[in-house]
């Protein structure tokens, strides 16, 4: 394992492709858990424990964009943060966090008038309450899709096995994906493209998932990933082409994976969505969704997939064939265990991981090796 708070390198065997993962925040945050932007310069990194700190100009501002109160014990905590598209006119962002009830809140609050280092607390506006009832499978990411619709990422509830069947029973938001109206709006509406079925949760968009704890939209293709993190056996990474229509079952826990999971304690709703990245607990044991590179810095990465593993420390990159196929390699696995809690994406569409258990923010840098040219003496 490389040394703490150093650079860490990593190369793709098959095409020569090297990387490093360079430090540029050592200090100052405890248990970073996200990383986004708000259309500038500036990063904004999540923390566990309720803090939004900003690093600007290659320093950690001292004073936090925002502070939210919440219980962070095991999976809970400030899980997900999603600036509003047009931020930089209407100053709105979302959170998404458990509270000191341990329920799931989503709030949204208005950057201050005053200073746009620092958020308005006044401006709080609870939008949705999910009631929870464990310490594990809260989901966590949220965020826009292109349709303009926030997007976010529900946990089936936390007791093992699902077998009270709440990914696969429509009427609970546990175990879903839920696409709101919240742009322009006081609270938010339904979109009227939701799927609907009988007796659903109208927030509802999609089911049968586990705990998707990351997930993000490809800014080029508007294509959506959601890494689904598994029981025994199986982490999944999903894949939803651009304007699929709402409604999408992705199967947990009838499958774990690839592979059938309930044998018929909860219903069957066919079809399925079929896991377009899957990998054994022998290869890694919590699947974290990152990103689909689209940066100006390094031109060979474009249109490849970065994601990781949290429990093992692994960093992954998959590329789609022209066939639809998703192949995967392992860059490195020289983070350790359990550290690398999500990546995290700049305006530009660089890319960064977190390194939630040794309080580090890395960027993701690359470079292609020189080419050969044989010479040949005569």
């Amino acid at each position: 394992m490389a040394l703490v708070g150093g650079p860490i390198s990593a190369i793709d065997s098959e095409s020569g492709i090297q990387f490093q993962f360079t430090p540029i925040i050592t200090s100052g945050l405890h248990q970073p858990l996200f990383v986004t932007h708000a259309g500038d310069d500036r990063l904004f990194v999540v923390e566990k424990g309720g803090k939004i700190k900003i690093f600007e100009d290659g320093a950690l501002l001292p004073t936090p964009f925002l502070s939210q109160t919440v219980m962070s014990f095991r999976d809970r905590g400030l899980l997900g943060m999603a600036f509003e598209p047009g931020y930089t006119s209407t100053g709105r962002f979302y959170v998404y966090y458990v509270n000191t009830s341990n329920d799931i809140n989503l709030t949204r609050y208005n950057v201050s008038v005053n200073d746009q280092n620092q958020a308005d607390p006044a401006s709080a506006t609870l939008l949705l309450t999910i009631p929870h009832t464990t310490v594990i499978h809260h989901g966590g990411w949220i965020g826009f899709g292109p349709d303009q619709f926030l997007y976010v990422n529900v946990g089936d509830g936390g007791i093992q096995g699902d077998p009270t069947c709440r990914a696969q029973d429509v009427s609970t938001r546990l175990g879903k994906i839920l696409r709101l109206d919240v742009i322009g709006q006081i609270t938010y509406t339904v979109p009227s493209t939701n799927s609907f079925a009988a007796g659903q949760a109208p927030e509802v968009w999609a089911w049968g998932l586990r705990n998707p704890y990351r997930g993000s939209f490809d800014r080029l293709s508007g294509d959506l990933y959601i890494s689904d993190v598994g029981l025994n056996s199986w982490e999944e990474i999903d894949f939803v082409p651009a304007g699929s229509s709402a409604g999408l079952n992705f199967g947990w826990n009838r499958w774990e994976g690839p592979s059938p999971f309930d044998s018929g304690t909860c219903p069957d709703n066919p079809p399925y969505v079929t896991p377009t990245i899957s990998y054994s607990h022998a290869i890694g044991a919590a699947a974290i969704s990152g990103y689909v590179y689209r940066g100006p810095s390094y031109p060979w990465l474009q249109g490849k997939y970065f994601y990781a593993d949290w429990f093992v420390g692994k960093v992954f990159m998959a590329q789609k064939t022209l066939g639809g196929v998703f192949t995967s390699t392992m860059l490195s696995s020289a983070f350790g265990q359990t550290t690398l809690a999500s990546w995290g994406e700049d305006a530009a569409g660089e890319l960064y991981l977190a390194d939630k258990f040794n309080n580090i923010i890395y960027r993701m840098e690359s470079r292609i090796p020189t080419a050969f040219i044989p010479v040949t003496f005569r």
